[in-house]
């Protein structure tokens, strides 16, 4: 009946998520090139169609002259495009692991400045999945009136984001196969939408609608100022979002790896600048203004296309695309939340990889927190935008700034012109970081600010955790001296005895050598000499080591390596106990489960539970005994007074 259940359980996950990929199949789950646009680019292609609007709205404060320096601003950010291009080109260059801001910034300005890139980073991905579904649901109120009530629209933003989410869990080319139709007819239906529009103005002329017609709102200031200036173009900088995540997506590319995450950049680098040169100078001709419900882009389609097939296609595939943009986070958090595990800033456990070859525990977190904040904020756009972008700027900056440092300090061959590539990309993007700061203050702004301390400080705590732990349980020689010679003393003990004669098999799983393995394998040794150390290989760098540290410290308990190919690391153990018990040795099997008990409660979080999942899978097996050997560390303050930095690595 067990068998039949868990069979049943198999097919059913096989059906939601799709067949589990093998480690070794790993290169062929990544992306290429056209992949990559649609998976992590959508972010930045959805932008470009709304930066007019959000240029348009600050210049028309100046009244019919904002139009005239509509194109000035695009030009400029169009500037800002190609260096960003430029520094995070250098980024995956120098960086085959991904990171992008994180990486750069925590080795060239310091650890602090890492784990802001990365607080910032992390705020921006999140609050992208909730302003494009909250966006995208917003649009189609219109036409779908039930969506009109707050609480059916959040539920709708909801129900979306876990759409979103079972698909990247399905894996990343699932997306790419998904989102590529719709993101690649949005493009082509803008690039015909643009084409025609220049064509109809190069051979018809133009005749401006919006003065006309009296749409244009009365101007609030007299002539254009600076401030308006900087305020439009912060505003149009909002089309940049989304350039960060492939350099933190590098190793989700198919090899050569940087190679394909250049060409993916430059292909999106040359998508938004031309789109925007070409919605901006379309907008200034026909002189459109922006309104709620009735967007520049909306306006252009209409002028252009009239209510035809085209004008429809691009209606819909822009309400498509803006769902499809919170695709670019579930693939850029979770790839960065995993390098900062790897660095012990985030839970371990981000840095594994699901059935699907990806991180699917950063997944779940960002469906998670994504819909708390629609919870919270009751999927009110208007309520999130002021905190958006934000981060990306933040990111921009210390990555131009990192690299600027950095070429500074090496002035290697031709390092004028990267120096000042990587100094214009940062400082423009510290200006814009200003604006958007100064101007959205007070709208809810001053959240992010009191929000980043507070992750960066978390980090920090949970890195400071994890060093204590690694300084309390590292092996030292008088630990490893011990146990050598309680297991000589036993074997004195037992030297009459025949190994035939123990019929009582104890197997302790292991991921790493420390002194929880330790007392456990005294323990196991204690009641049987048949004892075995079992590691379910799911990660090979980790298996290396630990047969490294178990030839080092020269354990005498036999180590036995259980390929994962799947990384099911408790299902491939039960297969291995399986095994044993069906060879009839032994009357009894013991699984003892190294256990660490944290000082404080929450430390729990930060540790997968693989154990507690162990021995909740093992309840039912009536010839399995099953016992935990806890280890409680010793206090701080013992510990910092018996210890140095040095024993850290």
């Amino acid at each position: 009946m067990a068998n039949i259940n868990r069979l049943l359980s198999l097919k059913l996950r096989t059906l939601i998520f799709g067949h589990p990929l093998a480690s070794k199949n790993a290169e062929e789950a990544k992306v290429g090139v056209g992949g990559g646009v649609p998976v992590f680019g959508s972010d930045i292609i959805s932008s470009e169609g709304y930066a007019p609007d959000e240029i348009l709205y600050v210049l028309l404060l100046a009244g019919t002259l904002g139009y005239a320096y509509i194109l000035k601003i695009s030009m400029v950010i169009v500037l800002l495009v190609i260096s960003i291009f430029l520094v995070y080109r250098k980024a995956i260059q120098k960086y085959p692991e991904g990171g992008g801001s994180y990486t750069i910034a925590k080795a060239y300005l310091g650890e602090n400045f890492g784990l802001i890139a990365g607080a910032s980073l992390t705020l921006d991905y999140v609050l992208t999945v909730a302003v494009s579904v909250s966006s995208a649901i917003e649009n189609l109120t219109g036409i779908i009136p039930w969506l009109a009530p707050t609480e059916h629209k959040v539920l709708a933003d909801c129900l979306v984001i876990m759409f979103m989410a079972w698909i990247n869990l399905r894996g990343l080319k699932e997306s790419a196969r998904l989102f590529s139709i719709p993101v690649y007819l949005y493009i082509t239906t803008l690039a015909l939408l643009i084409g025609t529009g220049l064509a109809e103005i190069l051979i018809h002329g133009v005749t401006p609608t919006a003065v006309a017609t009296g749409q244009l709102a009365s101007s609030s200031v007299s002539g254009m100022t600076w401030f308006i200036l900087a305020r439009a173009f912060a505003g149009g900088t909002t089309a940049l979002t989304g350039f960060e995540a492939v350099s933190n997506g590098v190793t989700a590319f198919k090899n050569p790896s940087q190679k394909r995450a250049i060409h993916t950049l430059l292909i999106l680098a040359i998508i938004v600048s031309l789109g925007l040169i070409g919605l901006t100078y379309l907008a200034g001709a026909y002189h459109l203004v922006p309104a709620e419900g009735n967007t520049v882009l909306n306006q252009l389609g209409l002028i252009i296309f009239g209510k035809t097939i085209p004008y429809f296609i691009l209606m819909a595939t822009t309400a498509a695309i803006l769902v499809i943009a919170s695709s670019t986070p579930y693939a850029g958090l979770p790839i960065l939340l995993s390098l900062m595990a790897r660095d012990g800033y985030t839970p371990r456990y981000f840095k594994n990889l699901g059935d699907r070859l990806v991180y699917s525990v950063g997944i779940w977190t960002l469906f998670l927190v994504s819909s708390l904040l629609i919870i919270v904020f009751r999927g009110d756009t208007h309520t999130m935008l002021p905190l958006y972008a934000i981060g990306v700027f933040i990111s921009f900056t210390l990555t131009g700034m990192g690299l600027a440092k950095h070429t500074w300090k090496e002035r290697g061959e031709k390092w004028q012109s990267d120096f000042a590539i990587f100094s214009f990309g940062g400082v423009v993007s510290f200006f814009v970081l200003l604006v958007f700061i100064t101007t959205k203050f007070m709208q809810g702004a001053w959240i992010i600010l009191v929000i980043m301390p507070l992750l960066v400080l978390m980090f920090r705590g949970i890195r400071y955790v994890y060093k204590m732990e690694i300084q309390d349980l590292k092996v030292t020689p008088e630990a490893a001296d011990d146990f050598h010679k309680h297991v000589k003393k036993i074997k004195r003990r037992r030297a009459e005895a025949e190994l035939a004669d123990y019929k009582n098999k104890v197997i302790v799983p292991v991921y790493d050598l420390n002194l929880i393995v330790l007392k456990t394998l005294k323990y196991a040794y204690a009641l049987t000499p048949q004892v075995t150390a079992v590691h379910i290989a799911s990660d090979q760098i980790r298996t290396k080591k630990l047969l490294k540290h178990w030839a080092e410290q020269h354990i005498e308990i036999p180590l036995e390596i259980v390929e994962s190919p799947y990384r099911a690391t408790v299902q491939d153990l039960l297969k291995y106990i399986d095994k044993i018990e069906k060879n009839g040795h032994f009357d009894t099997i013991t699984i003892a489960i190294p256990e660490y008990v944290p000082e404080k409660l929450w430390h729990n979080i930060l540790h997968n539970q693989t154990g507690q999942l162990m021995k909740l899978m093992l309840l039912f097996r009536k010839s399995i005994l099953v016992t935990s050997v806890p280890y409680h560390p010793v206090p701080k303050k013992e510990l910092l007074l018996d210890s140095n930095d040095n024993r850290i690595n």
